[in-house]
């Protein structure tokens, strides 16, 4: 009997197990496919230009990094910008580039500030850079004509900044455009509680009062629209060229595809369009090495200060003076042991001299041991050795982004531009300190320096920071991405003209990332209507109900004088 129920056990067994997985049992073990995430690039267009108005490190480099990429991948790149740029770097060499102008130098705009760069409108000069910008309209949107019928660009990629002619020739000839910019202020609508620096207000108004709100929203961006209007003129330059007018400010960039050299953790928080993809930092893979000369003065000074400011913009001479001599006094009282000064484009034979102790001759010869002064300097090669503690910046994006990358803490002396709000943010995020006072004193860059390598917060901070800076750097091959992925649409949507080339309409190009809102229009997009109903009827039961309870009220007030009056009028009984 025993015997029985343990055969109808087995029995009951092997019939879940086979019921199971059917081939156990069998000689054959359990086999898997691989999953195949190979793309094939064989019939993909192919040739792509990148195009820059303002050129220069901090536009190039994050563009030619995602072109390499798609170099790599097997796409042919033709770069357009001023400046014999990719012929002098080890990096991007194998990049051919046409020089638009080996001479531009935006900076030129606003060189009258040289000697007072703090006493410049910031405002005044933004649209005086604008308007530059907009007088060479007509020549960078001949030469984008002009490569284009040479190497029939498939796709035009396109620096964001004063870039007006870029994204105009890609929707004139009827093909895929891509823009690449630092914030995302530049190119999106940014909600009511961030703003701008450069207009006068904070880069958030989160803790603001209900006055500094009413004026950075109302009153400043009315200026604001103000100045926009009275100086734009990019239609009549582009009626010179057959375009038909746009009277977007921001410029052909609806409905298209626009990167953001930006993260969360240097970027206020805010909603954004599947349009717009954050891809920063964007950072090079391999950087200048330090040299024999700064490799023995960071080894032999133990607690270095960093000194660089931008490419573009100088301080006064006056503050370049009050930073040696700061920089003087961290040195002699022990909390700093060295200085690196990367002059960049600092006219220092300008430098005043003084009437105390210091000798700025000797410090400018390097006859100082404690300062070492280099007119151009391997930025990324300083910060990332152990030895440096801390960067005195102007608050460029791309120093911004090598700091955070190597958690060095920043004092920063935010001039113009993105600069303020990047300063900003990285104070308000807790790695960083600002120099706000124009004429600033000895007092305020050593207290503040002091601050910056005593305190631990800061140092920590900066620790917080790399960490989302490392992981998001791996974002810039998702860029190129989504270049490929704009131009397999354009495989797709595209429609062949009498040549055999493919035409596509950027409105529609991407409708599958287009929000539905923007095809609504305003009023249906944003529910307006709704809401407008909803009011509606609100008011109309509010006054319906008053209206009621006003008649009903009325009829028993009526009822009762006349109940009343029928009462008085009646004979008195006894």
């Amino acid at each position: 009997m025993v015997l029985k129920y343990l055969l109808f056990a087995f029995w009951h067994i092997a019939i879940i197990l086979f019921s199971v997985n059917p081939t156990l049992g069998s000689d054959d073990l359990p086999k898997f496919i691989q999953r195949d995430s190979s793309v094939d690039r064989s019939d993909m267009p192919k040739n792509i230009i990148a195009g820059s108005f303002a050129g220069g490190v901090n536009h190039l480099v994050p563009m030619l990094e995602i072109c390499n990429i798609l170099k790599n991948r097997g796409y042919n790149i033709t770069l357009i910008a001023p400046g014999n740029f990719t012929a002098k770097s080890f990096s991007y060499s194998s990049i051919p580039q046409i020089i638009v102008d080996n001479n531009f130098d935006i900076s030129k705009v606003y060189s009258t500030f040289e000697d007072d760069i703090f006493k410049m409108n910031h405002l005044n000069t933004f649209f005086a850079i604008m308007s530059y910008a907009s007088s060479r309209y007509t020549d960078f949107y001949n030469i984008y004509k002009q490569i284009d019928e040479e190497v029939n660009a498939d796709l035009f990629f396109c620096d964001y900044i004063m870039n007006f002619a870029c994204f105009d020739i890609a929707w004139k000839l009827g093909k895929p455009v891509v823009g690449i910019a630092t914030m995302l202020t530049y190119v999106s609508t940014p909600p009511l509680y961030r703003s701008d620096p450069l207009i006068g207000c904070h880069v958030t108004m989160e803790n603001e009062s209900f006055y500094s709100r009413f004026r950075c929203a109302i009153i400043e961006f009315s200026k604001y629209i103000l100045y926009i209007v009275s100086s734009y003129n990019v239609n009549s330059q582009r009626a010179k060229v057959d375009v038909d007018p746009y009277w977007d400010t921001k410029g052909r960039i609806s409905n298209i595809l626009m990167l953001t050299n930006n993260f969360y953790g240097f970027e206020i928080p805010m909603a954004l369009s599947p349009l717009h993809q954050e891809i920063g930092p964007i950072l090079p893979d391999t950087f200048p090495n330090l040299t024999p000369d700064l490799n023995s003065f960071l080894t032999a000074h133990t607690r270095t200060i960093y000194f660089a400011l931008g490419s573009f913009l100088r301080t006064t001479p006056q503050n370049l003076i009050t930073i040696l001599k700061s920089f003087v006094e961290l040195i002699d009282r022990n909390i700093v042991d060295g200085v690196i000064w990367a002059t960049v484009k600092s006219d220092i034979s300008k430098l005043p001299s003084t009437s105390d102790n210091i000798n700025i001759s000797a410090i400018l010869n390097n006859d100082y041991p404690n300062i070492h002064v280099i007119k151009y300097a391997p930025q990324f090669a300083i910060l990332s050795h152990e030895n440096t503690k801390l960067f005195l910046s102007h608050g460029g994006a791309s120093s911004c982004h090598e700091s955070i990358f190597n958690a060095k803490p920043m004092l920063i002396l935010p001039l113009f531009g993105d600069q303020l709000g990047n300063a900003e943010k990285l104070e308000l995020f807790g790695m960083a300190l600002r120099l706000t006072d124009p004429y600033f004193k000895i007092t305020d860059v050593v207290s503040k320096i002091q601050r910056l390598l005593n305190e631990e917060s800061f140092k920590k901070n900066a620790e917080r920071l790399q960490f989302l800076a490392k992981i998001n750097s791996k974002r810039k091959y998702r860029g190129a991405d989504l270049i490929e992925v704009v131009m397999n649409a354009e495989k797709f949507e595209g429609i062949k003209d009498n040549d055999g080339n493919l035409r596509i309409d950027n409105n529609v190009l991407l409708k599958e990332w287009i929000t539905p809102n923007s095809r609504m229009g305003f009023i249906r997009g944003n529910y307006l209507d709704v809401y407008s109903a909803i009011i509606i009827i609100f008011l109309t039961l509010c006054v319906g109900s008053y209206y009621s309870l006003w008649t009903i009220a009325r009829f028993f007030t009526k009822y009762k004088r006349s109940r009343n009056s029928r009462d008085s009028s009646k004979p008195k009984t006894e």
